[in-house]
């Protein structure tokens, strides 16, 4: 077995992408569908093969397996070469996003939500940096000045060498923070593989008062 052909990436993470492809290819009124059928048929997200692979992966993510990087970066590489790649990595992120929150504990979700103050963004970032951590393989830390999310992979840059695909990321963090910080702000990608840079980080901006 190669390194490429490792468990590196949570399974969520390809199923995810291929979500939002399904998502973003369905056609919104069902009698439209009746007169482009053929049309439709051209659809790379609503396909047999798309299916099937939703599938396989849904069984995958309910063992909570991890999957190769070699199989990851395929469809990260897939998804980037649609016109609407920036589309399909946004939502892939936020769906990404809210299965990682289903691995966790329902009392770590509530606490998230409804304890006082200062107990529920312990909560909210020890659940997050969990989220991160094991199913985006990002290093979630905060400081004074916000949050920041480090990743070493270079999965994305391998599959997308425009850097393209570190959307999903991005956008998979800002909703782990909103739902568990309340976060309303953006997460900024200062260094980036695709640049040059050792590694891939984001950081928050701009920071509430409420997550310092």
């Amino acid at each position: 077995m190669t390194d490429r052909d490792r468990p590196e990436a949570h399974s969520i993470l390809p199923l995810a992408v291929l979500e939002a492809m399904r998502h973003l290819d369905s056609p919104s009124d069902e009698d439209v569908a009746e007169y482009v059928d053929e049309l439709l048929k051209k659809r790379l997200g609503i396909s047999d093969t798309v299916a099937a692979q939703i599938v396989r992966y849904e069984a995958v993510v309910r063992r909570d397996q991890g999957i190769s990087g070699a199989e990851v970066e395929q469809v990260l590489r897939l998804a980037g070469r649609r016109t609407d790649a920036a589309l399909v990595f946004a939502d892939g992120g936020r769906r990404a996003a809210r299965r990682a929150l289903r691995r966790l504990s329902p009392l770590s979700r509530w606490g998230a939500r409804y304890l006082p103050g200062f107990l529920r963004r312990a909560i909210g970032f020890r659940g997050a940096r969990r989220a991160a951590g094991e199913v985006l393989g990002v290093r979630l830390t905060r400081d004074a000045g916000g949050m920041a999310a480090e990743v070493d992979s270079a999965l994305a840059t391998r599959a997308t060498p425009d850097g393209s695909s570190c959307t999903f990321f991005a956008a998979a963090l800002a909703e782990l923070l909103r739902q568990l910080l309340d976060f309303e702000g953006a997460m900024i990608h200062i260094r980036c593989r695709a640049r040059g840079d050792a590694a891939c980080e984001w950081r928050t901006t701009p920071t509430p008062a409420s997550l310092r």
